[in-house]
């Protein structure tokens, strides 16, 4: 996507930090990129729900220095002030993300330290979000250049192999448990499955997970979906096509469902059975 294409929430968010970060410290961003739904043409900033529960996409970013700066640093401070001056000014859609060096782009996740980076708009200068293979394989094969060289330019970790391991382990440590809790008859689960959000998340997030394990490549939450709908049998259709319709905001998928009760039924019982397939994908690779 050229930069010019990009979304106008996207672009005035982007250029209020960079603005404000080349006035705090002239030359400290050399570097700065889109990855997450933007870079994979999946941008939606409105959606069902609010807070945590919200079907809106964030904007994601890393931006590169040229050297390492300390976390008690003075070019620290400036970017933790020019993502303070950003949110202030557009607190959504939430702009999150980390601050690497060149060397790190090529070093990858595993031989990173903690950076300064952000998660749902809160900047920590010292920290690990985002850094993982799933950021580096979006930025080496799908990211947006706003500063800087083309990806493809430059010396971007991406291992096919270790991003398939840590989706795999993403499934077993995080989405089998998260399974098992939300599925027990509980005042916050059963309040929780019954938002908007809940198919969205699951169906989709899962989708994306088994799509990466079966195919090696990245897809988008309304991708996940495109390709859900092909490969599971048509008794999950309803589900699927009503998780692209909220995701999508109705430019996708279409309304299966009146009853939320049902719709976190069926949402449980796809996750049991996709998580069982998207691993299986996995033991045969």
């Amino acid at each position: 996507m050229p930069t010019d294409d990009l979304p106008a929430e996207v672009r005035r968010t982007v250029d209020t930090f960079l603005t404000a970060i080349d006035e705090l410290a002239p030359g400290l961003v050399t570097g700065f990129y889109l990855v997450g739904s933007v870079a994979l043409g999946d941008f939606h900033p409105g959606g069902p729900g609010r807070g945590r529960l919200s079907t809106a996409s964030d904007i994601d970013f890393i931006a590169v220095t040229d050297r390492r700066a300390r976390a008690d640093s003075r070019e620290v401070a400036a970017l933790a002030e020019a993502h303070a001056r950003t949110v202030a000014r557009f607190p959504r859609p939430h702009f999150d993300g980390a601050v690497l060096t060149w060397s790190d782009l090529t070093a990858g996740p595993y031989g990173c330290p903690e950076v300064p980076c952000a998660q749902e708009s809160r900047f920590v200068p010292a920290g690990r979000f985002g850094i993982n293979p799933v950021t580096f394989c979006e930025l080496a094969w799908h990211g947006i250049a706003v500063r800087g060289p083309q990806p493809a330019e430059v010396d971007v970790w991406a291992e096919k192999d270790a991003l398939r391991a840590f989706t795999a382990d993403n499934l077993t440590s995080y989405w089998r448990p998260w399974w098992q809790r939300k599925r027990q008859p509980r005042p916050l689960s059963l309040a929780i499955g019954l938002t908007e959000w809940f198919p969205v998340w699951a169906v989709l997030g899962v989708s994306r997970l088994h799509y990466t394990l079966a195919t090696g490549g990245m897809t988008s939450k309304c991708g996940a979906g495109r390709y859900a709908r092909k490969t599971f049998d048509t008794r999950w259709h309803p589900v699927i096509e009503e998780s692209l319709f909220l995701r999508s905001g109705g430019a996708e998928g279409r309304r299966r469902y009146r009853n939320p009760v049902a719709r976190r039924r069926d949402t449980l019982a796809f996750l049991d059975v996709a998580i069982d397939s998207a691993l299986a994908s996995a033991a045969e690779s």
